[in-house]
């Protein structure tokens, strides 16, 4: 497969505006190098982590897009947005870890047999409970074709090719960030709950975003080996009601703190960031008994 070309490397996928009513354009050295500044900022004030993504650094790799991927927009945002501060050593940081690897590596490793964070001969995946793909077919379709098993042909063509799949989603968001929240089973079979999330700043199929906050929320189970790659995944969400999200079918709120998947009435949560500095203001002695 030939290299392809991005705007940088910090858009391989995600090429929308960073801000709705903006256009989108390549992000320059110096643009980076601010955001960068902002992330560090983040965290030092809120003792923040960025992911580790491992094997990035390998030689030899054969890079889809001709060199290792920035993440320098898609971790700012991460941070900016996720609900959860996880400790470092914890399950659910390294659960999160290893699959933003994986993610890494079969987004932009050509080399199926070179994915570090998976067994190359055990290797399957499958979204909700459709077909198994194993480690040769999950990378010669693509994520979104093998995540999208299921859902409803006329909302999106699981059959389509990598390339178009991955155009479709191109231009809809700046980052669409990920985020473990809760684990609830150790190795080697390892169940968790996540989130995922982008503020749909761009264009999806020609319905226009507003920067309004997209989210998905689901369960997955997880066999690991002893070395920690990953055997056998098994995905669980709601894939019609993102897609009628995107296309303007159905209002962005209804996914919303899990609506879609628990329903009315669930607990709403903000991200971290704003969780903490709400905190703070409470437990802030000049603020007065009055204003609380």
């Amino acid at each position: 497969m030939a290299t392809k070309e991005a705007p940088s490397l910090a858009q391989t996928y995600h090429q929308g505006p960073t801000e709705a009513g903006s256009h989108p354009k390549a992000l320059t050295k110096e643009d980076l190098d601010a955001m960068r500044d902002e992330l560090e900022e983040l965290k030092r004030k809120y003792n923040m982590k960025e992911p580790e993504r491992a094997f990035m650094d390998e030689a030899g790799v054969k890079w889809r897009f001709g060199g290792p991927p920035n993440y320098t927009l898609a971790n700012l945002l991460f941070l900016k947005g996720k609900t959860k501060n996880h400790p470092e050593g914890s399950l659910e940081m390294i659960v999160e870890n290893l699959v933003k690897t994986w993610e890494m590596e079969r987004s932009h490793k050509l080399d199926p047999n070179s994915h570090r964070s998976v067994d190359p001969k055990r290797f399957h995946i499958s979204a909700n409970g459709g077909k198994k793909f194993n480690n040769d077919e999950a990378n010669k379709c693509g994520n979104y074709n093998v995540l999208l098993q299921g859902c409803d042909a006329a909302l999106y063509d699981t059959e389509c090719s990598w390339d178009k799949s991955h155009e479709v989603f191109h231009h809809a968001f700046a980052a669409f960030p990920w985020e473990v929240l809760e684990c609830f089973s150790p190795p080697p079979r390892v169940s968790f709950s996540w989130r995922h999330w982008g503020n749909f700043t761009g264009t999806y199929e020609g319905h226009q975003g507003h920067g309004e906050l997209v989210e998905m929320y689901g369960f997955a189970v997880a066999e690991v080996d002893d070395k920690l790659r990953l055997i056998d995944v098994d995905i669980y969400y709601k894939a019609d009601s993102f897609l009628q999200v995107m296309k303007g079918i159905k209002p962005a709120e209804q996914l919303s703190c899990a609506t879609d998947l628990v329903g009315l009435g669930a607990p709403a949560k903000c991200p971290f960031i704003e969780s903490t500095k709400f905190i703070a203001q409470i437990l802030s002695p000049k603020r007065s008994v009055e204003k609380l």
